[in-house]
């Protein structure tokens, strides 16, 4: 560290020390996310050769932005479903999600119409799971999270813990197609304190790299 960069580290950490409980805790929560953020950039720029030197990114899709033109359904009564768009809290770490906390009976269903570029050759899925802080999950109270692609299950999990986990899900190439893709939670028949979230999620497409 060079000796400007001291300085500027000394100042920063003279500020804090006059910070407030809560102002602290706001300032943990910021620099979670931007940890968060850098975390999504160096995977993105591993991902942009998906793992290789094969394959370039050429195509992306943010679920988020796309989420107004989604339709949100449940598969059997919507009672007590919640789905929108907000910033949600896991292990006190924010991030912009999806909240879908499915209903009494059955899941709740997020599905996306889109259509894949001609050019892509492998498709993947990347996102971060998470139950929001202050939910008292319990002994059996899981929440299932799953991803169907055209109807077939592609990804599934289960969750209980207020913490962020994060995937890249290997789907099947759907290039030059029309497809449906489903995000959907459950409560495994109790969907009490299922605070389910997705931070992030964004369709990735690869082309294999012709420049070599």
């Amino acid at each position: 560290m060079n000796e400007a960069e001291q300085e500027t580290l000394d100042a920063v950490i003279r500020r804090i020390r006059d910070l407030n409980e809560q102002s602290l805790l706001q300032l943990s929560q910021y620099v979670g996310y931007l940890k968060w953020q850098e975390e999504l950039w160096h995977s993105l720029m591993e991902e942009e050769g998906a793992g290789d030197d094969e394959f370039v990114l050429v195509w992306q899709c943010d679920l988020l932005e796309a989420f107004p033109e989604s339709r949100q359904s449940a598969t059997r009564t919507s009672d007590l479903m919640e789905v929108r768009l907000d910033t949600a809290s896991c292990g006190l770490v924010q991030r912009p999600a999806l909240w879908q906390h499915p209903p009494v009976e059955g899941s709740a269903v997020v599905e996306y119409e889109l259509r894949v570029p001609a050019e892509v050759d492998r498709l993947r899925l990347r996102f971060a799971i998470g139950i929001r802080d202050g939910a008292q999950m319990q002994d059996d109270n899981f929440c299932a999270f799953r991803v169907l692609l055209n109807g077939v299950r592609v990804w599934s999990d289960t969750k209980q813990t207020c913490s962020w986990e994060r995937f890249v899900a290997d789907l099947p190439n759907q290039a030059g197609q029309p497809a449906v893709l489903q995000l959907m939670t459950d409560g495994l028949g109790n969907s009490r304190w299922n605070w389910a979230v997705w931070a992030e999620p964004q369709l990735l497409g690869y082309a294999a790299n012709r420049a070599q």
